[in-house]
């Protein structure tokens, strides 16, 4: 067993978007997946879980979220009428530490990197979405990687294994979360959340194509053919969740187990989980 394996005891790709958070028949296979995912991560109690958002996104270099204890309220900016229960007050930890090791180990690599840590910093709405089903008690600290628009895949590989690198030097055992959709071209309409579906036929095929290798164990299939996808179908933030995802895995032949697969307003969304020992 590698020692990456040891320090990493589970990844997992899962939906960001604030429709989970509130009950409705049209999304309850990707929301009882998630609150799996959960039940999981609390048995596991890993020393920290790691989360590569892809709705935090940055433009100069790559972020780190080093506020000790980010503390606030969150209405999203694009969701905010949908209900309520779609609001976030958030009050969690974060492993400044680690934090800080993964950035200066990115740096190393030639990576453009900034550590955040004021008060009042807009933490995004998928965190927070991560955070409310695998954490809702805020017993585990966090580390949140933020998404950069200018990365490009190998980049973004390069920026998992500095995350690898620094759980392995930290000795931490940790959860691993790819917080990112598959294809991300939403209704522009108001639907029925009943008749909700993928807004592209194309979209799910290409979904499909992807889910299969991933199911598979063909991770590096899956991550060569991310361009084609990414031009193709619209992923969001262009599947760089996933290159990230695979550099801190270092690419494992493991299958990921997908145990749903869905849309949220015409997006396409899948929880998979890698098991790694």
């Amino acid at each position: 067993m590698s020692e990456v394996a040891e320090n990493i005891k589970k990844a997992y790709m899962v939906p960001g978007l604030p429709h989970l958070v509130f009950r409705n028949e049209s999304w309850s296979s990707l929301q009882t997946a998630y609150q799996e995912v959960g039940k999981t991560i609390q048995s596991l109690n890993p020393d920290i879980i790691v989360v590569y958002s892809a709705q935090w996104i940055s433009v100069l270099g790559h972020s780190f979220q080093a506020d000790p204890n980010p503390k606030g309220h969150h209405v999203d900016e694009n969701w905010y009428s949908l209900s309520k229960q779609a609001t976030f007050d958030f009050d969690f930890k974060v492993d400044v530490d680690l934090a800080q090791k993964a950035a200066s180990i990115a740096d190393r690599m030639g990576l453009a990197t900034k550590l955040v840590n004021y008060k009042g910093f807009p933490i995004d709405t998928g965190s927070l979405t991560v955070q409310r089903f695998l954490n809702p008690d805020n017993k585990i600290p966090m580390m949140i990687v933020s998404s950069n628009i200018y990365c490009d895949r190998d980049a973004s590989r390069q920026l998992g294994q500095a995350v690898r690198e620094a759980l392995v030097e930290s000795g931490k055992s940790a959860v691993l979360v790819n917080c990112s959709s598959l294809s991300h071209r939403f209704f522009t309409q108001d639907i029925n959340p009943a008749e909700d579906k993928i807004s592209q036929p194309e979209d799910d095929a290409w979904n499909q194509r992807i889910l299969t290798l991933i199911k598979a164990g063909k991770n590096q299939e899956a991550f060569d053919l991310g361009p084609e996808y990414a031009q193709a179908a619209n992923p969001e933030m262009q599947f760089k969740g996933f290159y990230w995802m695979m550099g801190a895995l270092d690419m494992p032949a493991a299958p990921g187990n997908v145990t749903a697969y869905g849309p949220i307003w015409g997006t396409g969304n899948a929880v998979i989980e890698y098991s790694l020992n």
